[in-house]
């Protein structure tokens, strides 16, 4: 199983002075990033890409277009 750093970058609203991106980070274990997206984020559509530096960048709309959260997969 690969050890992944685990981004997640949430679109929120802005009411209330907040920023309109919230950010966690996460040390994950697993051997399908996607697959690990897609049981977080049930019924909504992922968007697959990569970066330079060899990170995995899943990207998921919500049902209310408005809304995205993209999770960026750095393996250790």
């Amino acid at each position: 199983m690969k050890h992944y750093e685990l981004i997640i970058e949430e679109n929120q609203p802005t009411c209330g002075g907040r920023t309109p991106i919230k950010s966690r980070i996460l040390e994950v274990d697993t051997d399908d990033p996607v697959a690990y997206v897609k049981a977080a984020e049930k019924n909504d559509e992922v968007e697959i890409g990569y970066e330079k530096d060899g990170s995995i960048v899943i990207r998921v709309q919500r049902d209310d277009y408005r809304y995205w959260v993209k999770y960026i997969f750095t393996e250790d």
